[in-house]
């Protein structure tokens, strides 16, 4: 998911505006913009009123919806799905795939437009304004050692090079925890700008803050979050209670925690609306495309909008039946299962939705024209159409990461750290199933581009399996013995988890493979000899029969062989990782080759080695994956105390996830 990346929102707004609604004229009811929160019972006997128009809107628009989905069909260019089919579903999981978008959606967005006037966060920001802002916090506590007290985590945060900030002694009963990113509020930079792309802790834009604006006196959440407070201590309820003085500041933090979750979903909400009201439903994007391309471009986007809606009102009624204690992870649970039937698919199609928009945007001129225009929207606040795409991938991870952080704040043995490590270990469920599902879907196809392409010199090896996987490929150098003509020729290795081909690379692109071995009998040997003053970046494989002296065109490019052949490595020992050096993401990478390690925006790595050309081998805390990356999206944690933390924090979580 992406991861925060990923990482508080505006219910669906149908006017494509924020604007506040006064009064609810008789006969307008089904008025487009909603901008003002509040409860139904404050309406008194206007709110059957506004609840009958809202839902007679959202049934005649989903029918128009419905009329369109009908022309398209009856148009006839409809190619058959090729896509590669991985899934054995089970008869709930197809009975659900069936009735999701009509009956059940057809009910939850209804129930959506019903809730939407008494929704909590009616004018917050975007999903990516929102993850951004979170990433660019987490990088500069990553840059201090600090603990602030809750009640002094404004958004306005001290500059990395400025003196540290001297917090009060805590008490003793209360051990210093890390304090919670509050979500800045500053206009949106473009999140997807290169200006921004390769920023440091150092040259990170600091959030300024915001003008104060009077409250509502609703006890109610009626408030809009990215104009007044981003913060749960800030709610009118919470901030006038006598009951907040009383909680520890590791409560507070807590708290926090888990009110991100909430604002963050209504983020999110907010980011899938816009897709589906602005995008997905714009007739002048809906003539351009096939029923076929419609499908790929916006797979069970409609499923994941309303799954999302539906889990942000439950977690709207818990805060709303005890703002001061209310819990999260018992919501993120029940509803794992719900994620699992819509994000697996819709997470596994991503190859097919890049390249079907990359084809329309080089392909058809016309497509590209009226997506631009679109994005010129100022309901998408300079955000590309892509961005909001890839939004389901970063907010499943980012829900992990928030739950991770609920594990290290609640107290061991209680009931909210069972619940809480339930909803971790059924999200990493999740997260794991949808990358074999990518990963098996582009082995298989790869495979069998691979098979057609392939002579073999020596005895046949079938190549297309379910279960085999690419761990990497590319060209490598065969030193020759000196009795032999040719002291050298080029060849080129596929390794899979389970065997290694090595072949002669032909014109055309095809392959002659010369030999291949199981990986079991494979072993890497570094070469640090220099035979001749040229040679450079040599290592020895080891097959069953003989063994080879291999040359490569980089030292990072040696080291990634030697490392991938002797998969699979040893886990992490956080207890015994105080010497290894720490490092920060601080420009998203997303991978090129099956060994590379994607990163967010303030992802903590581990580093195992480093090249001499710019590459690092590394485990993410987060998750315990290891791979490469390049060292230029990264930055050296040089102060010891935080990266004590960090460790602390990765061995907690390990230990009270491996005790429940």
């Amino acid at each position: 998911m992406e991861g925060v990346g990923g990482e508080s929102g505006q219910r669906r707004n149908r006017g494509g505006g924020g604007g506040e609604v006064g009064e609810l004229a008789e006969g307008r009811e089904a008025t487009a913009a909603v901008g003002r929160s509040c409860s139904l019972l404050e309406l008194g006997s206007k709110g059957p009123t506004r609840r009958g128009g809202f839902r007679k809107t959202t049934e005649r628009r989903k029918e128009e919806h419905v009329e369109e989905e009908k022309e398209e069909e009856e148009e006839g260019d409809v190619g058959r799905d090729r896509r590669t089919r991985i899934f054995s579903t089970t008869d709930e999981e197809s009975a659900f795939s069936e009735t999701w978008g009509e009956d059940d959606l057809r009910n939850v967005l209804d129930k959506v437009g019903r809730k939407k006037r008494n929704s909590f966060f009616n004018a917050a920001q975007l999903y990516q304004q929102y993850s951004e802002e979170a990433q660019n916090i987490e990088i500069l506590r990553q840059s201090h050692f600090t603990v602030v007290p809750v009640h002094e985590e404004r958004p306005a945060w001290p500059l990395p090079s400025g003196p540290p900030i001297s917090a009060p002694p805590a008490p003793p009963s209360a051990p210093a925890s890390r304090p919670l990113p509050p979500l800045p509020l500053v206009p949106h930079p473009h999140s997807l700008s290169s200006s921004r792309s390769s920023s440091s802790a150092k040259n990170l834009p600091l959030p300024e803050t915001p003008k104060a604006e009077p409250r509502p006196p609703s006890p109610r959440l009626s408030i809009s979050l990215g104009q007044s407070t981003s913060l749960w201590q800030d709610l009118p309820a919470v901030r006038n209670s006598a009951e907040l003085g009383q909680l520890s500041e590791d409560q507070r933090r807590l708290q926090e925690v888990r009110f991100e979750v909430v604002t963050s979903e209504a983020s999110y909400c907010r980011s899938l609306d816009i897709v589906v009201e602005h995008f997905v439903k714009s007739k002048q994007l809906g003539v351009l495309l096939t029923t076929q391309d419609r499908s790929w471009l916006f797979s069970r986007f409609a499923d994941v909008r309303a799954i999302s809606h539906s889990f942000l009102s439950k977690l709207e009624e818990k805060v709303e039946s005890n703002m001061l204690q209310f819990t999260v992870c018992d919501v993120i649970a029940r509803h794992c299962q719900r994620f699992k039937m819509v994000y697996v698919p819709y997470l596994t199609n991503q190859s097919y939705q890049d390249a079907t928009y990359q084809r329309l945007m080089n392909e058809n001129q016309r497509f590209k024209r009226v997506v631009e225009k679109l994005e010129r929207s100022p309901v998408c606040q300079r955000l590309p159409l892509r961005s909001f795409l890839i939004l389901p991938f970063q907010r499943i991870t980012r829900i992990k990461l928030l739950v991770q952080n609920i594990v290290k704040r609640t107290a061991p043995g209680t009931e909210e750290v069972v619940q809480a490590i339930k909803a971790l270990k059924l999200l990493e469920k999740m997260i794991q199933e949808s990358n074999e599902s990518i990963s098996q879907m582009k082995s298989i196809e790869s495979l069998v581009s691979l098979s057609a392409m392939v002579d073999f010199e020596c005895k046949t090896l079938p190549l297309v399996s379910q279960s085999r996987r690419l761990v990497r490929e590319g060209p490598v150098t065969e030193l020759m013995e000196f009795s032999v003509k040719d002291t050298e020729r080029s060849i080129y290795l596929h390794l899979f988890n389970d065997h290694l081909l090595l072949s002669l690379h032909k014109e055309g692109g095809r392959f002659t493979v010369i030999d291949h071995s199981p990986v079991s009998d494979l072993r890497a040997e570094n070469c640090r000899v220099k035979l001749h003053s040229l040679q450079k970046n040599l290592f020895r494989l080891h097959l069953s029969q003989k063994a080879l002296l291999l040359r490569t065109d980089t030292q990072n490019d040696k080291l990634r062989w030697i490392s991938a052949i002797s998969r699979p490595q040893p886990e992490v020992d956080f207890s015994a990782a105080q010497d290894f050096t720490q490092m920060q993401c601080i420009r998203a990478f997303v991978t090129q080759q099956p060994d590379e390690l994607s990163l967010e925006k303030a992802d903590v790595i581990l580093v195992h080695q480093q090249s001499g050309d710019g590459w690092v081998e590394g485990t993410k805390l987060s998750d315990r994956h290891r791979g490469w990356m390049p060292e230029s999206h990264l930055e050296t944690i040089a102060n010891s105390g935080v990266c004590q933390r960090n460790l602390q924090d990765a061995l907690k979580l390990t230990t009270a996830t491996a005790a429940v």
